[in-house]
C-alpha cells in the first residue's frame, strides 16, 4: 500500500506522529518496532497510559521478523551463540588457509570473521556472489579469496547442520513472505527510534511496503543539510526512494521544560553548525563537569545524581549515558554502589570472570590440559566457594607451591595429597574418564561439576541469595545452557564431535561466555546505558561521561577482512552493496547529538583533564562545540589530589567522615618500644646467641625482632641469592675436602670435574631458579665461581703459608659432633638494666673455613656470595658494627687454643676476589688482602677485645628488650618492616 517516512529533527514530535499512526489502526491489530527490549517496556507503558489497548504488539526487530516467520510458514532452528563459534572455528580450518595461516588460530580473528560473515548476511550478500565478486576484481589479493572461502564454508556447515543464524533467518522469512505476500494482510508496521537501518532491515521495510503492499511508517531523526545528520544521509536517500510519502517536521522547543527550553533547543539547533549563533546563556540547563582520573569523574558523576535524586528527580529520569559501558562498568558499580546508588546496568562479563566460572574453568583445565595447567589453576579451583570450608587449606598449598617453586599443575597435585593423603582430588580423574568417553560425557560431567561447585555453599541453607551469588547463579545458567547447545551441536555432528569439542578451544570459548550481571530495569533506578540504548526515549535530566579524545568521538576501527577502499572495488565491479565504515566520525558526531537532545531539563557533560598518573588528558572537542553555542558554561571540578570530598559537599555519610578525619589534627603512630616485661622475660632464657643474632640486632634491633624472634613465614622460595649462597658454601665444603693443598695451576682441570660433580648432586636440594632451565643455569654458574676462587687460590698463592685446616667449624650448637658455646663477659662493671653484675655472654656459630699455618696460628675465613659491602676492612668494623669474623676470631682462640693470625670475608664473586678484614703484618698470608687491612699482634687484640665488649653490651640491650628503631641502618631501601616500626611516619 504505501510508505510513509516521517524525518526531522530530534524532538520534532515524530514518536507522535509514529505513536499516533498505531493508534489509529489498532484495530488492525498493528506492529511498533523498536531499537531495544528496553524500549520495547518503556513503549508498552507509554502506550497503555490511557488504559488498557486492544490490539497491536510493541517489539524489536528480531521479534518482529519472527512474527514475519510465522505468518508465512517458515520454521528454522537457529544456531545458539557458542554452537555459531563453532561453525565459524570449523569453516576457518577447512578453509585452508595460506595468507592468513599464521593469525587464524587465534581467538581475535575467530570473533572478527564471526561478525564478517553476520555482515555480509544482513547486506543480504550470498557466498556464491562474493565468490564471483572476488574472482571478478582484478589482481585481487590471496586474502580476499581466503576470506571468500570462509564465508563459502560457514554457510555450508550451516546447511550440513540443518540450521541457520538469526541474520540468515531473518533474510529467509522475507523471502517466504516475498513468496506469500497475502498472509501478512492488513498488518500495519511502525518503525520508531531508529537512528539507522542495516541492508536487512531495509529489505524488510521495503518488502512489507512494496512487495507485501502493507502500511509502513518510518520514522528517521534527519534533516537535510545538517552536520549532524551526514552519516545518516545515505540511509534518508534509499529510505525515500521506495516511501510514497515523506512527511519533515519541523523543530520544536515544547518538548523542554520552562527552566531549560533556551539553551537545550539552541544546542540541539546549533550543534556542529559552523554558523550557529552563540546567543543563549546555559544556565543550570547545560553544566560541565571535569575531574581527575576516571575514578574522580565517576565519583563527581555520582555525587551529582545524588543532588539530583535530594531534589526530587525520580531515578528513572536521570540517564547515565556511556560511549562504552563495558570499558567502566566495573568502575561504575563500585561508586554507585558506595553511594547507595540505585541504577541499572547491562553489565556483562566473561563467564571466567565469576567465581564459578573461574573455578569450574580451573577444574576443567587440571583435568582436561595437565600439561599446560599451572598450580595456580589447581589453586583457582580449591578457592571457588565452597570447594573448601577451610579456606586456609589452600593457603598452605599455595605456601607449598611457592617455597618449593613449584610450576606444573601435577606437582601441586601431589603436594596437596600428600600434605592430605585422605582426600585426593578424584574430580580431575571424573573429567579425564569423561574426556575420553567422549564429548557427550565431557559436556555432561561438567554440567555436573558445574551444579557441585554452585550448590556447595549453600547446601542446606534456603537462603535468598546475595549480589555476589546471584551472579554465580545467573553464570550456571548461561554454562549449563552453552553446555546443552553444545551437546546439541555434538549431536548433530557425531563424526566431527571430538575436532569440534576439542579441549583447548571449548575452554577458551566457555571463557568467553557473557554472563549478565547488570539489575533489571526498576522503578527510581538511573539508566547507565550507551548512546544507542536512550536514542527512542526522553529524560530530565542526561548526563554524558567519558568525553575524551579517543573514547567519545570514539576512533574509528578499519575492518579486519574488507578494506573501504576494497569494498568500493567490489561494489563498483560486482554491483554489491557493501556498506563503507568511511566516516566514523560522522556517526560519532549524530549519537553525541543524540544523546544531547535526549534531556527535557538538564543536559552535563563530563570529561578529565588527568588520567590517573597525572598525566595531562584532553577532553573530547564535542565539549569545544557545545561551548561554542553557549555562553559561560558552568564547571565543576573534582581534581586528582582530591582524596577527600570538601566538607561542605560531601556527597554522603561515609565520605563525610571521611573528610572530617583529614582535617582533624593528624595522629601519629607511636614507634615501636622496648618489648613487655613478659616477652623480655623469655629472651633472658635464651642461653646461647649467634653473632650474626647481635650483628642483626646492631643495625636494627626491630628488624632483628621480626627476623629472629617473630618469624614470619615466607610466601616464597628462599631469594634465590639466598638459596644459592648455601648452595655454594655446602659446594665449598665438600670440594675442599677433596682436593690437596696447595693447590697447583696443573690441577685444575682435574678439580674442576670434581665441582661439577659435587654441584650436580649439591643443586637438586636447593631451589637456585624457577623452572629447569633456570635451576641448571644457576646450577653452572655456581661451579664456575667455585672454580674461579680456586684458580685465584692456586694462581695468586692467596693463602700464603696457611692451609685449610677445618671447614664448617660449629661451635654451640648443642650437639656432639661441635665445639662448646664462647663464653664472654663485659669488663664493664653493670649491664643495660640498671648496675647488676652483667651475665656472661654464650656465642654460638659455624665459621665457614680456619687455615693454619706452620705455627699453628689460625685464619678465619667467612664466605660472602653477595656483593662486596664497604663494612668488611677492618677500620669499617667498630663504626659498622661489623663483628662476627672478630667473634669467630675469638672461638678459635679460646676454643681451639689457636692464636688468631686474622680473620676475613671471602668474596665469591665479582672482579675482585681478594678478601678484606684483617692479617696480622708479620704472617704470610700471601696477597690474600690489601695492605690497608695489615695489622700488628697488639692492633688486632685490640679489635678483638673491642667486639668482645660490643657484643656484650649488644647482648645486654637484646635481653633487656630495649628496640631502638633505626631506619637508617635497616637495609639498603631503608626501613624493612615501616607498619611494625611505624618510625618513619615521625
Amino acid at each position: 500500500m504505501s510508505l510513509k517516512l516521517v524525518i526531522g529533527p530530534a524532538n520534532a514530535a515524530k514518536a507522535g506522529t509514529a505513536l499516533g499512526a498505531f493508534r489509529a489502526r489498532l484495530r488492525h491489530d498493528p506492529w511498533l518496532v523498536v531499537p531495544t527490549a528496553a524500549d520495547v517496556a518503556h513503549y508498552e507503558r507509554e502506550l497503555t497510559q490511557d488504559g488498557p489497548r486492544r490490539g497491536g504488539r510493541v517489539a524489536t526487530f528480531s521479534g518482529f521478523v519472527r512474527e514475519v516467520a510465522q505468518r508465512a510458514g517458515y520454521a528454522a532452528r537457529v544456531v545458539a551463540p557458542l554452537q555459531r563459534e563453532r561453525v565459524v572455528a570449523e569453516a576457518i580450518a577447512s578453509a585452508r588457509l595460506q595468507a592468513l595461516a599464521p593469525i587464524a588460530g587465534t581467538r581475535g580473528f575467530l570473533h572478527a570473521a564471526g561478525a564478517f560473515t553476520a555482515e555480509l548476511e544482513r547486506t543480504l550478500l550470498t557466498p556464491q556472489r562474493l565468490t564471483a565478486a572476488v574472482r571478478a576484481l582484478p589482481d585481487a589479493p590471496p586474502t580476499l579469496h581466503e576470506v571468500a572461502a570462509i564465508y563459502d564454508r560457514y554457510a555450508r556447515g550451516l546447511e550440513r547442520l540443518g540450521r541457520v543464524d538469526a541474520e540468515l533467518f531473518a533474510w529467509r522469512a522475507l523471502d517466504a513472505l516475498r513468496a506469500r505476500k497475502e498472509v501478512w494482510g492488513d498488518t500495519p508496521v511502525v518503525f520508531y527510534g531508529f537512528d539507522d537501518f542495516t541492508t536487512l532491515e531495509r529489505d524488510a521495510i521495503e518488502t512489507l511496503s512494496r512487495v507485501v503492499g502493507a502500511e509502513v511508517t518510518v520514522s528517521l531523526t534527519y534533516e537535510p543539510g545538517r552536520a549532524a545528520f551526514a552519516g545518516r544521509a545515505r540511509t534518508f536517500a534509499e529510505l525515500s526512494q521506495i516511501a510514497t510519502e515523506v512527511q519533515e517536521l519541523p523543530a520544536l522547543d515544547d518538548w523542554y521544560d520552562e527552566a531549560g527550553r533556551a539553551p537545550l533547543h539552541a544546542l540541539e539547533r546549533g550543534l556542529f553548525e559552523p554558523a550557529a549563533a552563540r546567543d543563549a546563556e546555559a544556565g543550570d540547563a547545560v553544566r560541565l563537569l571535569v575531574a581527575g582520573g576516571e575514578r574522580a569523574e565517576i565519583e563527581l558523576v555520582a555525587a551529582t545524581v545524588l543532588e539530583l535524586l535530594g531534589d526530587g528527580v525520580p531515578g528513572e529520569e536521570i540517564a547515565v549515558v556511556l560511549r562504552t559501558p563495558a570499558r567502566s562498568a566495573s568502575l561504575v558499580e563500585q561508586v554507585f554502589g558506595a553511594y547507595a546508588i540505585p541504577h541499572t546496568l547491562d553489565w556483562r562479563v566473561p563467564l571466567a570472570h565469576t567465581a564459578l566460572g573461574r573455578g569450574l574453568l580451573a577444574l576443567a583445565r587440571c583435568a582436561l590440559l595437565p600439561a599446560d595447567a599451572r598450580p595456580a589453576d589447581l589453586l583457582a579451583y580449591l578457592r571457588t566457594p565452597g570447594r573448601l570450608q577451610r579456606l586456609e587449606l589452600a593457603d598452605r598449598l599455595e605456601l607449598t607451591v611457592r617455597r618449593r617453586a613449584l610450576l606444573s599443575m601435577e606437582e601441586a597435585r601431589r603436594a596437596w595429597e600428600e600434605a592430605r593423603g585422605g582426600w585426593p582430588l578424584r574430580e580431575l580423574d571424573r573429567l579425564r574418564g569423561a574426556a575420553a568417553d567422549g564429548p557427550a560425557a565431557l559436556l555432561g560431567a561438567l554440567a555436573r561439576e558445574a551444579r557441585t561447585l554452585f550448590v556447595a555453599p549453600h547446601r542446606g541453607q534456603a537462603r535468598v541469595l546475595d549480589a555476589a551469588e546471584e551472579a554465580d547463579a545467573r553464570a550456571l545458567s548461561a554454562l549449563l545452557r552453552a553446555l546443552e547447545e553444545l551437546g546439541e551441536l555434538a549431536a548433530a555432528e557425531p563424526r566431527r564431535a571430538a575436532e569440534l569439542l576439542e579441549p583447548e578451544a571449548l575452554l577458551a570459548a566457555l571463557g568467553e561466555l557473557e554472563v549478565s550481571l547488570g539489575a533489571t530495569a526498576r522503578e527510581g533506578a538511573v539508566l547507565v546505558a550507551d548512546p544507542l540504548a536512550i536514542r527512542a526515549r526522553r529524560f530530565d535530566t542526561v548526563i554524558v561521561c567519558g568525553l575524551q579524545e579517543g573514547e567519545f568521538p570514539r576512533p574509528a576501527h578499519p575492518e579486519p577482512f574488507l578494506s573501504d577502499d576494497v569494498r568500493r572495488e567490489l561494489n563498483a565491479v560486482a554491483g554489491l552493496r557493501l556498506p563503507l565504515r568511511e566516516d566514523a566520525l560522522a556517526d560519532e558526531r549524530y549519537l553525541f547529538y543524540a544523546t544531547a537532545s535526549r534531556p527535557r531539563r538538564r543536559l552535563i557533560l563530563s570529561c578529565r583533564d588527568a588520567d590517573e598518573d597525572g598525566n595531562p588528558a584532553l577532553p573530547s572537542f564535542f565539549v569545544d562545540d557545545v561551548r561554542a553555542l553557549l555562553r559561560e558554561l558552568p564547571e565543576r571540578h573534582r581534581p586528582l589530589s582530591a582524596v577527600t570530598w570538601p566538607l561542605d559537599a560531601a556527597p554522603t555519610d561515609a565520605e563525610r567522615e571521611r573528610a572530617e578525619a583529614l582535617a582533624a589534627p593528624r595522629e601519629l603512630p607511636h614507634p615501636i618500644g622496648s618489648l613487655s616485661e613478659a616477652a623480655t622475660a623469655l629472651l633472658r632464657q635464651r642461653e646461647v646467641l649467634s653473632a650474626g643474632a647481635l650483628e642483626r640486632y646492631a643495625r636494627c634491633p626491630v628488624r632483628w625482632f621480626v627476623e629472629s624472634e617473630l618469624q614470619p613465614e615466607r610466601f616464597e622460595p628462599d631469594p634465590e641469592a639466598m638459596a644459592r649462597g648455601s648452595c655454594i658454601h655446602s659446594v665449598l665444603e665438600r670440594t675442599l675436602a677433596r682436593v690437596s693443598w696447595p693447590i697447583a695451576v696443573a690441577e685444575l682441570p682435574a678439580i674442576e670435574q670434581v665441582v661439577r660433580e659435587v654441584v650436580a648432586e649439591e643443586a637438586s636440594a636447593f631451589t637456585l631458579g624457577r623452572g629447569a632451565a633456570a635451576q641448571a643455569a644457576a646450577a653452572h654458574e655456581i661451579a664456575a665461581d667455585v672454580l674461579r676462587l680456586l684458580a685465584h687460590e692456586a694462581e695468586a698463592e692467596a693463602g700464603g703459608a696457611f692451609r685449610p685446616a677445618e671447614l664448617e667449624l660449629r661451635f654451640g650448637m648443642g650437639d656432639e659432633s661441635a665445639l662448646p658455646a664462647l663464653e664472654l663477659t663485659s669488663a664493664e662493671p653493670g649491664d643495660a638494666a640498671g648496675g647488676a653484675p652483667a651475665e656472661p655472654l654464650r656465642l654460638r656459630g659455624v665459621i665457614d673455613r680456619v687455615d693454619l699455618d706452620g705455627a699453628g696460628r689460625a685464619l678465619v675465613r667467612d664466605y660472602k656470595s653477595g656483593r662486596r659491602q664497604p663494612s668488611w676492612p677492618v677500620a669499617k668494623w667498630a663504626s659498622e658494627d661489623q663483628l662476627q669474623v672478630a667473634l669467630y676470631m675469638v672461638a678459635v682462640r679460646e676454643l681451639m687454643g689457636r692464636q688468631p693470625a686474622g680473620g676475613v670475608y671471602q668474596p665469591l664473586r665479582g672482579e675482585d676476589l681478594r678478601a678484606r678484614g684483617v692479617v696480622r703484618d708479620d704472617v704470610n698470608a700471601g696477597d690474600l688482602v690489601v695492605d690497608t687491612d695489615r695489622r700488628s699482634q697488639e692492633e688486632l687484640e685490640q679489635e678483638l677485645s673491642a667486639a668482645s665488649e660490643r657484643a656484650c653490651q649488644l647482648a645486654a640491650q637484646l635481653r633487656a628488650g630495649k628496640l631502638a628503631p633505626s631506619p637508617d641502618t635497616c637495609g639498603f631501601g631503608g626501613c624493612a618492616y615501616p607498619g611494625i616500626c611505624r618510625v618513619v611516619d615521625q
